[in-house]
């Protein structure tokens, strides 16, 4: 029997001006924001994959949106392959919540203002690389790097094998779009668990769920029919629990994808069973569960889990690379910001390159970008998210919380694009000067409703109201009015610290620590 043998590509490295490891949404999109603003640019993609996965991230919220209908110019191909997404839907529970009628709701009434989408990733992704294929970029695929050594003049020199050739190229720049795997950040030492947010999820895709808008279900609960005007089904629903939260994402193939998320500090599953097992053992505390799924089964081979979701890397650009999407940080998939995140280290990445090609880029400009990447992800993890479990599963709080959450980010975040163009992805949210009394007191506001989260639990009345109640309201829109309903929720949260929050003003706040073990 022959072995086979790895043979070597002869001569010299190839000479590329960017290589992008990984050739996902993150890596095909940096590629096609270049080779637009500069079709000069010698690109090459290194994707390891033949066929994309399927994959989590498909759900869009309004800065990704709009960087992939109006940055990419993705917006008729998203209407026909993929789902109108109708926003951001709550179901809680209580003990009283026995039905989906009775699970109090948090919800717009109509359909949403401004476009998001449902996403099938596998698609998105193989339809983005297609096009960056054919406009001229190198595809080099499956191939796997192997080394990527630093040069002199700031270049990198790139080892990968592609089939059984062994090739190497030599670039200027290396942009990561490695996603979890996170090549450039292992291999400098610069990533970071993130051990003040241990969560961790479970996903899964099932056939044959029941809809939230079908008949059966409306006739059954007129009640609960009346309630929105919209389509419920094509929302991002979240069914929440204490420490908990569920999404359920419908895809364009008629799959609906459904995650857990948990923090350990407050949840543990089951030590027995398999892993669909222990997902379904949280899921089915909640009332509507059992009635989505009564005749659902799971898609064969499509379980996944992950411990220790939350990381960061300390250098997210510097002289010659750059690190975008999931390579630089995740925090959360609550609100879907993964989407988001890609959008403001892709762009900078392709600016900052583009800068250095007009000869305008100054090494204290790396520096500074390096500085705002990372306040942007600590802030935008210390404002939303930090210790936000302890409160999301009541009704109560999260009612102020979530539209504290999205008039804000409409307010200072989504508003920009809209105005400025897409230059303004250049300042990811949080980063500039101008954002720190904002940043400030959406960190007040989230992590004063964590300790009142944790009193309701002292006192026993935690999730009240989790049953027979419903916040409806109209999607925001930027207009003058936008400033005053986020003043008359801040009003209610005020009104709240008045009734309940007093309780905890004079008291040191101390959140849970880990239950279970780090790894």
């Amino acid at each position: 029997m022959i072995e086979n043998q790895t043979s070597t590509a002869p001569g010299k490295p190839e000479p590329f001006d960017v290589v992008i490891v990984g050739g996902a949404l993150s890596g095909s999109s940096a590629a096609l924001l270049l080779h637009r603003k500069d079709p000069g640019l010698r690109i090459g993609i290194i994707e390891r994959n033949t066929v994309f996965q399927r994959r989590v991230g498909e759900s869009t919220v309004e800065i990704s949106s709009y960087f992939l209908t109006r940055v990419l110019g993705l917006t008729e191909y998203l209407n026909q392959h993929h789902l109108v997404k109708q926003g951001l839907r709550f179901w809680f529970f209580n003990d009283q919540a026995k039905c989906p009628d009775s699970c109090s709701e948090i919800g717009p009434t109509y359909n949403v203002r401004l476009p998001g989408f449902q996403i099938d990733r596998a698609e998105l992704d193989t339809h983005l690389l297609e096009i960056v294929r054919r406009g001229g970029v190198e595809i080099f695929q499956p191939a796997e790097v192997k080394a990527i050594t630093p040069e002199e003049a700031g270049y990198h020199r790139i080892t990968f094998k592609e089939g059984d050739v062994q090739r190497e190229v030599r670039t200027r720049w290396v942009i990561d779009a490695s996603g979890t795997a996170r090549f450039l950040g292992r291999k400098m030492g610069t990533l970071h668990r993130n051990d003040r947010h241990p969560i961790s999820s479970a996903w899964c895709r099932w056939r044959n769920v029941r809809s939230l808008d079908c008949r059966e279900l409306r006739h059954a609960y007129p009640k609960f029919a009346s309630r929105c005007h919209g389509l419920r089904q094509y929302a991002t629903n979240h069914l929440v629990g204490d420490g908990w939260w569920s999404w359920w994402i419908p895809l364009k193939n008629g799959d609906v994808s459904i995650g857990i998320v948990y923090d350990e500090r407050l949840v543990s599953l089951p030590e027995s069973g398999t892993s669909l097992e222990k997902m379904l053992a949280l899921l089915k505390t909640h009332p509507l569960t059992g009635f989505l799924l009564e005749s659902a089964e799971p898609c064969e081979n499509d379980m996944h889990w992950r411990r220790n979701l939350p990381y960061w890397s300390d250098q997210m650009i510097g002289d010659g690379f750059a690190l975008v999407g999931d390579a630089a940080g995740f925090i959360d998939p609550f609100y879907s910001p993964g989407m988001d995140w890609i959008s403001f280290t892709v762009t900078n990445a392709a600016e900052t390159i583009l800068k250095e090609r007009r000869g305008e880029l100054k090494k204290d400009d790396l520096v500074d970008l390096n500085r705002r990447l990372v306040q942007s992800y600590q802030r935008w993890f210390e404002a939303i998210y930090q210790n936000k479990y302890t409160y999301m599963g009541d009704f109560d709080l999260m009612a102020l919380a979530f539209p504290l959450d999205l008039g804000t980010y409409y307010l200072g975040v989504v508003n920009q694009p809209y105005k400025f163009g897409e230059a303004a992805l250049t300042d990811p949210p949080f980063s500039l000067a101008r954002s720190n009394i904002p940043f400030h007191l959406i960190r007040f506001y989230n992590r004063r409703l964590g300790q009142m989260g944790l009193e309701r639990r002292r006192r026993g009345v935690y999730g009240r109201h989790n049953a027979d109640h419903c916040l409806k309201f109209t999607s925001f829109e930027f207009t003058p009015q936008l400033g005053l309903r986020i003043l008359t929720y801040a009003a209610r949260y005020l009104l709240l610290e008045l009734r309940e929050g007093w309780r905890t003003w004079f008291r040191k706040p101390v959140f849970p620590v880990r239950l279970g073990p780090p790894d």
